[in-house]
């Protein structure tokens, strides 16, 4: 685990600003813990001569970047099937995406990806830890990632502060306690990431991918109205098996507080089922004709199938990236996803906390 928290975790390149204000707005790190945090921080001051350079050279250019007024997000709790579909249509030509690269560097990353790319290559693990997916610094990757290695105002610092995650939760994921300062710093660095992905796309259309979105529906659809939404589900235990074995391996990674893994998981759970009724709730705000849904079983089952009634539902063409999609589903095909032992305790939790998905999803009770 030492080289995991001291070279791959999801801040390694976390400016010395933002991590001065993160620290600021959460609890006094305990000297404990200060060992860690200079680990984590280090890279991070090593890298500001090549933010200077970036501002200067490519701020303004940036800045000036138009974005194309129909973005797809998709929308879907994490773990439930996101990054597949993301891989997928990120491999079509027409659309863009924001990279691993970009999320971990994005305040330098346009003038050293041939440098940044070679460092990445010599020190993260070829496959995810906590999934044992392919990791490649050009592939998708959500855009939360790279807001929160720019500005304070992310879910994400809860893996640092794992017992502020319901205060965190309802500031960052549901704007319930964000000043009008801080919610226009957000938009702002939002959007500046989105134009950022953009010129590095050349200008593509793109396909966004972020499970933090799920609660920031009315924000989505005011900053791009025209939008479109693809809704993916999964069946609801397996998919909170698998979330909260990710959410485990996150802490382990970049806790900087004590904290007691059962409190947590109470609210994890507390997070997982109020993004999706807050969800439920507001996608009827979504014009019918800019949304489409896939479960997360029938795009495994028949991918090309599935993709294909996708892409006809936002108007897209098929014909470029159909040969892409046959090449890549045969690469993965003999992948095998985390196998998670359903527990009694986990089955009482599916019929107490997670019936109202089964009943939204139309999935069968499988406790």
């Amino acid at each position: 685990m030492s080289k995991i928290e001291t070279l791959a975790h999801m801040y390694l390149f976390n400016p010395p600003h933002n991590w001065r204000r993160i620290l600021a707005q959460n609890p006094r790190v305990l000297p404990r813990y200060w060992p860690r945090l200079a680990r984590m921080q280090l890279s991070g001051w090593l890298a500001e001569p090549l933010r200077w350079q970036e501002v200067r050279q490519y701020h303004d250019v940036v800045a000036r970047t138009p974005l194309h007024p129909q973005p797809i997000f998709i929308m879907g709790l994490w773990r439930s099937g996101t990054t597949h579909l993301h891989n997928l249509m990120g491999l079509d030509p027409n659309l863009g995406y924001a990279t691993t690269l970009q999320c971990l560097a994005p305040s330098f990353v346009i003038k050293n990806q041939a440098v940044m790319r070679r460092f990445f290559s010599k020190i993260l693990p070829a496959n995810r830890i906590f999934d044992n997916m392919r990791v490649e610094m050009d592939m998708p990757q959500e855009e939360e990632l790279a807001v929160a290695n720019l500005t304070p105002h992310s879910y994400y610092n809860h893996w640092f502060f794992p017992r502020q995650m319901r205060s965190l939760y309802d500031k960052y994921m549901r704007f319930q306690t964000l000043t009008p300062r801080e919610y226009e710093e957000w938009r702002s660095t939002y959007l500046w990431v989105l134009r950022q992905t953009t010129y590095l796309q050349g200008g593509k259309r793109l396909v966004l991918k972020s499970p933090t979105n799920l609660t920031r529906t009315r924000e989505l659809l005011k900053l791009f109205p025209e939008a479109r939404f693809i809704e993916i589900i999964r069946r609801p235990l397996r998919t909170w098996l698998s979330y909260r074995h990710l959410q485990k391996v996150l802490y382990a990674m970049h806790h900087l507080q004590p904290y007691n893994l059962d409190e947590v998981m109470q609210d994890e759970l507390y997070v997982f089922t109020e993004t999706m009724r807050q969800w439920l709730a507001e996608k009827a705000l979504i014009p019918s004709a800019q949304l489409v849904s896939v479960r997360y079983e029938d795009l495994v089952a028949d991918p090309l199938r599935e993709l294909q009634r996708i892409y006809e539902a936002l108007g897209l063409s098929t014909s470029e990236v159909l040969p892409r999609w046959k090449e890549y589903l045969a690469s993965i095909a003999g992948y095998q996803t985390n196998h998670f032992q359903v527990k009694e305790q986990d089955a009482a939790l599916a019929r107490q906390h997670l019936a109202f998905l089964y009943e939204a999803g139309g999935y069968k009770p499988d406790w």
